[in-house]
């Protein structure tokens, strides 16, 4: 073998090797956003239960109160042509700018 194969063969394999770096960057940041939006999500679930049953008391010092870097907005309003009937909307602002949104019908008594 000569240097020069020796040289290509090494440029092949740290090729390779960038490759695989990339997948594995690619994977963990997919994993981490992943968690944000699982949390984004369950803190729209909460917000709406908690509206759905009347009892939604924001507490800054609870324990199930957002972090500083999620905000949301809860409308509550009548659903159009139906006086029994109640849209409830819950948008989660997520830290890095996206949102999720969690739409409801609840029938009012």
């Amino acid at each position: 073998m000569t240097l020069l194969e020796s040289l290509v063969a090494l440029v092949i394999i740290g090729l390779t090797a960038v490759g695989f770096l990339e997948a594995f960057q690619t994977t963990s940041r997919s994993t981490r956003d992943a968690e944000v939006w699982v949390q984004a999500v369950g803190y729209a679930e909460a917000s709406m239960e908690e509206t759905k049953l009347g009892t939604f008391l924001r507490d800054p010092t609870a324990l199930d109160a957002l972090p500083a870097s999620f905000t949301d907005d809860i409308v509550v309003e009548p659903w159009a042509g139906a006086r029994s009937i109640t849209q409830i909307t819950v948008t989660v602002t997520l830290p890095g700018g996206g949102t999720f949104a969690l739409h409801r019908l609840v029938r009012t008594p």
